[in-house]
């Protein structure tokens, strides 16, 4: 370790730190802006001989070392000139002086200079507290205004730190490129600061190098290598984003108070609230284990999900602003496939609580409930009507969707828990339920179909929906004849269509109410169906029913 003194203060720092780091570790602040935590030193960067501004050239001087904010000036014993803790390396016996005259007079010097170019009226107003921006009783011109992050930016927090000396140029608005029709994020140079954050983490942490700066006049000037994001090899991550210091780099369409949703909608999309960023990030990886490990936290079938979920998350999900969505539901089955069973190994089950629940129903409610209660201790017991456990899973799902034995292999691991189910054991009275076990989880389903009510609906060869998809998977040999109709438009009904064909059909026909536009099936699930062989009719709703010696033979449409 390296020990040395700041005002007054005995410091340790381990070797190669800088005297900012070695500073803010011990609680000491030293204003800055062109340092953050998770960059490399600024002393790294070299300026290119042009960059881009909302596609316009601009050249400046090449290979100049970037020269920082100035802003963490320090006095060092020994030394004449003042240096940079950002980039000056601590020293064994090292003292350091954050707060002297001249420093401060010298912080305020550089302070002024980055406020010439950059709004700055809001923050030396009176009446900022509270303020919304777009009412001025000083009739500042709106352009000349401090950004949406006032009060939050933190070019405004080391403004008051350091003070903004009374003779501090006036803002002049330059009409600088403002950047709105990229994806993602908007760009607004008028509020650069220069501070090169955007350029270090694209180019040394997320290794794209998309943002480069000049120098014109002395002055940093920071932009793309090529005339557009997409150009200069951007890969939206939104990196520049969170670091930017100002208001230069804002994120579209995300609501202050629900930044996290805004920014991660597929997590809050999901109806189990997988961490979906997180296990793709893993698999990008190659950490295939943890990424299932990551799934299994939230429900115990991955790779059924993988199948079938309708992914409501690739719907939200923010890459298909620039070009199409990550295909999350494909990555989650990739992940369950190859996965392996390292994620067993981070299960840690609960010590038994003695505690007995009854769980009713043995679908995809019950059996999380069932697998959860197992980890935290309880001894579980489900109880199910049908001869399989799965619920609609396996009753509702035809199996060209949603293999068995991929349903039954993680069926087994909840067994394996100690969960025990019981099939062919309907429930018909719950007070001895409710006597023997200390809590019950009712999780029966929904497997009665709606009827139409029209006439003609118990003629024989109607089947409804889910009886219908029951029965086929079972393996009970069902007759559909030659021509079919499925009235709906929803998923269940596209299920049908495709498993009629299967079973023979040489013509089916989905009826539906309203558009094709319109439809609640996934459309993912409409095109599918149609390129096997259903075809559709729309804007028509069934009045009734025909038949004839008991028998359907059509429908009356209008």
């Amino acid at each position: 370790m390296v020990k040395l003194v700041i005002d007054g203060v005995e410091v340790e720092a381990e070797p190669g730190q800088t005297i900012l780091q070695a500073a803010l570790k011990a609680g000491i602040y030293i204003p800055h802006l062109c340092y953050h935590p998770d960059l490399p030193p600024s002393s790294t960067l070299t300026s290119a001989d042009k960059v881009y501004r909302g596609g316009v050239e601009v050249r400046g001087e090449a290979g100049r070392e970037f020269e920082g904010c100035q802003l963490c000036l320090v006095k060092v014993e020994g030394r004449e000139e003042l240096v940079r803790a950002c980039v000056t390396p601590v020293a064994e016996g090292m003292v350091v002086y954050t707060k002297t005259p001249e420093v401060l007079e010298a912080r305020r010097r550089n302070l002024a200079k980055l406020l010439a170019n950059h709004p700055h009226a809001c923050l030396t107003c009176a009446q900022r507290e509270g303020c919304d921006r777009l009412r001025c009783s000083l009739n500042v011109p709106v352009e000349e205004r401090c950004c949406p992050l006032l009060g939050r930016c933190e070019l405004g927090k080391v403004a008051d730190y350091v003070g903004i000396p009374p003779d501090t140029p006036k803002y002049r608005y330059e009409g600088l490129p403002v950047v709105k029709d990229e994806p993602l994020f908007i760009r607004d140079y008028n509020l650069c600061i220069g501070c090169t954050r955007c350029v270090r983490i694209c180019k040394e942490v997320r290794g794209v190098g998309a943002l480069a700066f000049t120098y014109v006049d002395g002055r940093v000037v920071v932009g793309t290598i090529a005339p557009t994001l997409k150009d200069s090899g951007c890969k939206f991550c939104g990196a520049c984003v969170e670091v930017c210091p100002t208001g230069a780099l804002m994120d579209k369409d995300v609501d202050p108070a629900k930044r996290e949703e805004s920014l991660v909608p597929c997590k809050y999309t999901c109806p189990a609230g997988i961490d979906v960023p997180r296990y793709v990030r893993f698999i990008a990886e190659g950490r295939v284990e943890d990424a299932i490990a990551v799934v299994r936290e939230k429900v115990p079938f991955p790779e059924t999900l993988g199948y079938v979920c309708m992914r409501p998350c690739e719907d939200k999900c923010r890459r298909g602003k620039v070009n199409e969505p990550i295909a999350i539901r494909a990555l989650k089955r990739y992940a369950a496939e190859r996965g392996g069973d390292k994620w067993k190994a981070k299960l840690r089950p609960a010590p038994p609580t003695g505690k007995k629940v009854a769980v009713i129903g043995a679908g995809p409610a019950g059996l999380t409930a069932a697998y959860f209660l197992a980890l935290k201790g309880h001894k579980v017991t489900v109880f199910e009507a049908q001869p399989v456990a799965g619920g609609m899973m396996a009753l509702g799902i035809p199996r060209y969707r949603l293999p068995r034995e991929v349903l039954e292999a993680e069926v087994k691991e909840i067994e394996a828990l100690g969960v025990e189910i019981k099939l062919n054991t309907p429930i018909t009275d719950l007070s001895s339920i409710v006597k023997e076990y200390d809590a019950v989880f009712i999780a029966t389903g929904a497997h009665r179909s709606v009827k139409l009510g029209i006439e003609g609906e118990d003629l024989e060869g109607v089947i409804p929906a889910l009886e219908f998809l029951r029965r086929v998977n079972m393996g009970e040999k069902v007759e559909v004849g030659r021509r079919v109709a499925v009235i709906g438009g929803g998923n269940t009904a596209m299920d049908c269509a495709r498993t009629a064909l299967r079973l023979g059909a040489e013509e089916v026909l989905v009826l539906y109410r309203r558009t094709r536009d319109e439809m609640p099936a996934h459309p993912a699930e409409v095109a599918e169906a149609e390129e096997e062989g259903v075809k559709f009719m729309f804007l028509v709703a069934p009045t009734r029913i025909l038949g004839r010696d008991g028998r359907v033979v059509g429908v009356e449409l209008v």
